[in-house]
């Protein structure tokens, strides 16, 4: 079981699963604001707290922001047949990643 939340404390998640990989993107959304991704079904994550959603460009993803503290904290697909989502891993406890392999994706180039 994984636990996140944002800086305030008012947004959390938690993950019924591992931590295997997560995912470096560099596009400007990611690079900007911290996102350091671990994918999941949504049906294997519960979210609670008030978010703002922004959605770039092709409008896909929804980026849910805590509307106290503005964090990054997930992202959902717009289409929900799609079973993948994204949860920011940076923010699960201090360390919780460190030992986790990092993948690069060249979000920038899409």
């Amino acid at each position: 079981m994984l636990e996140g939340s944002c800086d305030c404390g008012a947004v959390r998640y938690t993950v019924d699963g591992a931590l295997d990989e997560v995912t470096e993107c560099n596009c400007g959304i990611c690079r900007r604001s911290g996102g350091l991704w671990a994918y999941y079904s949504p049906t294997k994550v519960t979210m609670t707290g008030p978010t703002d959603i922004y959605m770039r460009g092709d409008r896909m993803l929804e980026m849910h922001h805590c509307k106290t503290c503005r964090c990054l904290m997930w992202w959902a697909p717009v289409d929900k047949g799609y079973d993948r989502m994204g949860v920011n891993a940076r923010m699960l406890p201090l360390g919780a990643w460190d030992e986790t392999p990092v993948k690069k994706s060249d979000g920038a180039s899409w």
